[in-house]
Order: structure tokens, then C-alpha cells, then sequence
């Protein structure tokens, strides 16, 4: 096969069409890609995230954004215990987890999923409940492992409005004042991904009817991308 130099002053291969075949090479740049839309940018990391993003091997399906924002919370609010409904391939609790170790925090994780696949990691912090999250003897097991603790829950099931309100309101009294209940992926509706209706309806139905228990800290979405719109809600009160 012919070879030019490519970047950098490689030898790279070409194509019969006498195209340039590089590997480090086959992904948009950024001075290419400045005249993009917002929506165009959130459809590009979506695709990327799901498919690129890993931590110690393990798949972490959330936007870069959206992984930092979740440390800041971590760290400023240090809660006693953290609930992860939907950890798919068990990549961000593996990360919390080694945050955790990192914070010297006593922070213990309990992950639900209706499939085993997350079981495969393990860490002294993990704690892996099977089933389906909306069922008693699930969160049977979820209120035997937090042992009257309570802190932090991540909602990252399948996104149904139905499904997101019945957790919320299972799960809200595992949340803690001052720390959060996080809905991800409530940005489904706005960029016409399925389901519909989706988790932001939910949400919103959820905060309405607490009356002022649980706020939508908006802050949280400092980095403007974020899959998370109005998805930070933020325990006011007991």
C-alpha cells in the first residue's frame, strides 16, 4: 500500500482512492468544527460518551461535563451513602469508589441493575443489589445495606417519565438534606432522542409536588452541555 507523511511527519498509509488512512487522525478537529450548534455538539458527545468514555476499563456512559460536575457534588456534599440505580457496565462506581478512597470518606456505594454485567467489579466500597429497582424486596435490600444512612441517589435507569417518578419517590427518603437526588439524561426530550415522555416530565411533576422539599439546583449545570437539565435536585428540607 502507498504511504504519504502525514501529521507530525509520519508515514501513513493511503487508500486506492489516494486518500490518507491515519489512525491517530479520523476525528473532527475543533477549528473545523466551531461554526457548530449546541444541539450538534450535545448529539457529538452522546454518541462519543457512550461509545469512547472508560475509566480502568469499564464503560462510564456519562458526557465529560457532566463526570466533573459529579466529583464537585461528591466532594462538597460528602455524603454517608450512595445509590446508583442503573450502573450498566459498573464504570462510575468503580470512579466514585476510587474517589472515595482518594477523599478518605467512609462513603459506601450501592449499585442497582437489573442485570448482573456491573457485578464483574468489585471494590470494598461496592455493594450490588440485582433486580429490578421498583420492586420491594429491591429496595428491601437497598434499606438493609444504607443501614439508616443517607446521602445520595443517581437515577440512570431506563428514562420512562413513569419509571423516573415511581424512583424518585421510592427513593427520595435516601436522599439527605443538603445533598442530592441527580436524574440523568433529562436533555432526551429536547434533542428528540426516545423515550417519550421522558424523565424531565418526571421531574418536574416530582419537585411540584413536594412543595419545597427538593430544589432544582441549576448551578449545577455550570458547564452549560450537560445531559442533566434541571436533573440536580438539590434535599431542602427533612
Amino acid at each position: 500500500m502507498p504511504s504519504r507523511t502525514g501529521q507530525r511527519g509520519r508515514a501513513v498509509p493511503e487508500n486506492s482512492n489516494g486518500q490518507i488512512l491515519d489512525r491517530f487522525d479520523t476525528l473532527p478537529h475543533i477549528e473545523d468544527c466551531l461554526s457548530m450548534t449546541l444541539r450538534e455538539w450535545m448529539l457529538w458527545h452522546n454518541v462519543m460518551h457512550r461509545h469512547f468514555s472508560r475509566y480502568r476499563g469499564r464503560k462510564v456512559l456519562k458526557p465529560p461535563f457532566d463526570w466533573i460536575v459529579l466529583g464537585d457534588i461528591i466532594q462538597d456534599t460528602r455524603p454517608e451513602v450512595i445509590i446508583e440505580i442503573g450502573s450498566f457496565d459498573g464504570g462510575s462506581a468503580l470512579w466514585m469508589a476510587d474517589l472515595l478512597d482518594a477523599m478518605d470518606s467512609p462513603t459506601r456505594i450501592i449499585g442497582v441493575d437489573v442485570i448482573d454485567r456491573p457485578t464483574a467489579v468489585q471494590h470494598h466500597r461496592l455493594h450490588w443489589v440485582i433486580g429490578d429497582a421498583r420492586a420491594p424486596e429491591t429496595i428491601a435490600r437497598v434499606d438493609e445495606l444504607t443501614e439508616a444512612r443517607k446521602g445520595m441517589v443517581i437515577e440512570d435507569s431506563d428514562h420512562k417519565e413513569h419509571v423516573t417518578l415511581a424512583l424518585l419517590e421510592e427513593y427520595s427518603r435516601f436522599v439527605a438534606p443538603g445533598c442530592y437526588f441527580i436524574v440523568e439524561d433529562t436533555i432526551v426530550e429536547a434533542l428528540q432522542i426516545p423515550p417519550f415522555p421522558g424523565p424531565l416530565n418526571a421531574v418536574r411533576d416530582f419537585v411540584a409536588r413536594r412543595g419545597g422539599e427538593f430544589v432544582i439546583d441549576r448551578a449545577r449545570e455550570k458547564f452549560i452541555m450537560t445531559n442533566n437539565p434541571m436533573g440536580y435536585l438539590l434535599r431542602a428540607t427533612d
